[in-house]
């Protein structure tokens, strides 16, 4: 009837369960947001690097020579397959109101200036460890003679501008995952600096097994001297530049 109001029946209200803030995740019942944050960190770097960990390994081991070699094909996929992983990264954030800037990402004049100074003591630590393990007789490869080895391993198939742009890609993506986006979850998971760290480095470090040990291990002085300045500052685009120039 006219000027009477219609009541609108309680079964058209929306369950109080899927209300929920817009800023904050949507938690699984029984999980806690701990658990939910060691999730993301897992499945970030599984989808990053979880295959080329896998390869890396099966090749040191001899399982599987020749898979990880360069060509046009392997190119083109690890380009495609990067922007997926930063992707995934970025929706991870979204989802917790953060962004890359958060991470550390954004641009500083001394920016440019601090990635030189890096590039050079990433590069002396990287040749001291070598040099440590080549004079303790741990391999007889020189240092040259093993780079050397690894470009013909990787660029052997050829130099294409997909290979280019993907030389230009690759620091973004390892050092905004295995480093940024690694450290600054396990320090808040953890509640230690020193383990995010040294986390760190392992990761970035277990999928270049393919070069040989001897080349990971000195590898993996340069992406601690990374994993330091990161821990200190929070500023992760010098470090990208200084992985810029060694790429």
């Amino acid at each position: 009837p006219a000027g009477q109001e219609i009541a609108v029946p309680a079964a058209f209200d929306p369950p109080p369960s899927l209300v929920s803030s817009a800023t904050d995740p949507i938690l699984p019942a029984p999980w806690t947001d701990q658990q939910l944050r060691i999730f993301e960190v897992v499945l970030v770097c599984a989808v990053a690097f979880g295959s080329s960990i896998l390869g890396s390994t099966f090749h040191f081991l001899g399982l599987n020579s020749g898979s990880l070699g360069g060509g046009i094909p392997r190119w083109v996929n690890s380009t495609f397959h990067e922007p997926a992983a930063l992707g995934l990264l970025w929706y991870v954030l979204m989802r917790r109101s953060r962004s890359f800037s958060d991470l550390g990402f954004s641009w500083a004049t001394k920016d440019l200036g601090r990635s030189i100074l890096l590039w050079i003591s990433g590069s002396l630590v990287f040749s001291v460890v070598y040099g440590i393990l080549y004079f303790a007789g741990l391999t007889s490869t020189s240092q040259s003679a093993a780079t050397a080895r690894v470009d013909r391993f990787l660029f052997g198939g050829g130099v294409s501008l997909i290979t280019i742009a993907f030389q230009f890609l690759n620091p973004f993506f390892e050092e905004l995952i295995a480093r940024a986006y690694v450290m600054t979850e396990l320090r808040q998971l953890t509640n230690s600096t020193s383990k995010a760290i040294i986390l760190s480095t392992i990761l970035q470090m277990s999928y270049h097994f393919y070069q040989g040990a001897p080349l990971a291990f000195a590898e993996g002085a340069t992406f601690l001297v990374f994993s330091l300045y990161y821990a200190r500052t929070n500023r992760i685009v010098p470090i990208i530049l200084a992985h810029l120039y060694y790429d």
